[in-house]
């Protein structure tokens, strides 16, 4: 089917000042058919769009589109994309859902099911309504579930920390104890982060050893959504880097699975996701996963390691792109039933 014969889909982003609205208007920017027609910010309200984001800077010819106010969002769209922060899109969803057949959230509101859960880690989310039939989306992996309003995308650690360890929970090639251990870069905590350049440049640090809320979106998916229960201990480190996300998962490896086994798990799973790339075992160092290949793209870079019992695992992706915008424009092309890398294909990592 041609690009004509589908026809524009008209488009709004909630939340579109910020690092993740702002990332995902610059992507749809490209984007052959989804047509941005609205998009939100309460602080930035009456301002061309495109004179406030700074990749358009050098643009001769701007869009005139304007920030406008979520309450004066009017008409049907095809797809409406939600970045605004946690706690705010239930105070405003039974307005937005009257707009749109489906909402695609980026943010942490109705990832998680479990209302105990909710509460310590999302409770401005149990202070409305919550919302049931919320379906979890990530675009490897999950079935379309057309009969639902809101499609939800994981965060971004969270996905990252899943495409490592996919290919060996659902082949049962690792134990259940498992150890993961997040590097991410400064953008990933929004324009709200409270955290100095001073105390983040030229350094390494920890963010969270225990009790972030991406672990129980983790054991969830792999519970609920593959079958698999796993023992997690998950800790997150900040990085002086302004994007991009290094997961290292540190697991054993099952009686009697070898390494053999672990590799083909990966190439037969990630051989046909067209934005996932399993880098094999090398000595060259620049076939390692890394943060600065995947940064500006929706790819994703994955290794596995082997030695003896010990199984390394390990994946890349730039946070604000595969981690958020680019991971549900891919969600939406997928709904909407054209390729998944359309609008998507053009970026190429930079080197060096």
């Amino acid at each position: 089917m041609s690009i004509n014969e589908i026809g524009l889909k008209r488009v709004a982003i909630l939340g579109g000042s910020g690092f993740t609205g702002a990332e995902l208007y610059r992507l749809l920017s490209k984007h052959p058919i989804f047509n941005v027609d609205f998009i939100s910010s309460e602080s930035k309200a009456g301002y061309l769009v495109e004179k406030v984001f700074r990749p358009f800077f050098h643009k001769k010819k701007i869009n005139q589109l304007k920030f406008q106010r979520i309450d004066e969002l009017e008409g049907e769209f095809d797809i409406i994309f939600s970045c605004l922060p946690t706690g705010l899109l239930p105070q405003k969803i039974e307005k937005i859902s009257n707009h749109t057949s489906y909402i695609f959230n980026l943010s942490g509101d109705y990832r998680i099911t479990d209302t105990n859960v909710l509460q310590k880690y999302y409770p401005e989310t149990l202070k409305q309504k919550f919302v049931e039939k919320a379906h979890y989306f990530i675009p490897e992996f999950s079935e379309v579930n057309y009969d639902t309003k809101i499609v939800n995308l994981p965060g971004c650690m969270a996905v990252a920390s899943i495409y490592s360890l996919y290919p060996l929970l659902v082949n049962d090639l690792i134990d259940q104890r498992i150890i993961i251990d997040v590097k991410t870069g400064s953008s990933g905590g929004g324009k709200s982060s409270t955290e100095h350049h001073a105390e983040r440049s030229q350094n390494f640090r920890p963010h969270k050893i225990h009790g972030h809320r991406h672990k129980p979106e983790i054991e969830q998916i792999f519970n609920e959504n593959f079958n698999t229960s796993i023992d997690l201990q998950f800790s997150a480190y900040s990085l002086d880097l302004p994007r991009g996300i290094m997961v290292n998962t540190y697991s054993k490896l099952k009686n009697g699975v070898s390494e053999i086994d672990v590799k083909k798990a990966f190439h037969n799973i990630y051989s046909t996701k067209i934005f996932v790339s399993y880098l094999k075992s090398s000595n060259a160092s620049q076939l390692y996963p890394m943060i600065k290949s995947v940064v500006g793209t929706n790819h994703v870079e994955v290794g596995v390691y082997i030695d003896g019992e010990n199984c390394v695992s390990i994946a890349t992706i730039d946070n604000l792109i595969k981690g958020a915008a680019g991971q549900a424009i891919q969600a939406a092309n997928i709904y909407m039933g054209i390729d998944e890398n359309m609008g998507l294909d053009y970026a190429e990592g930079v080197w060096p």
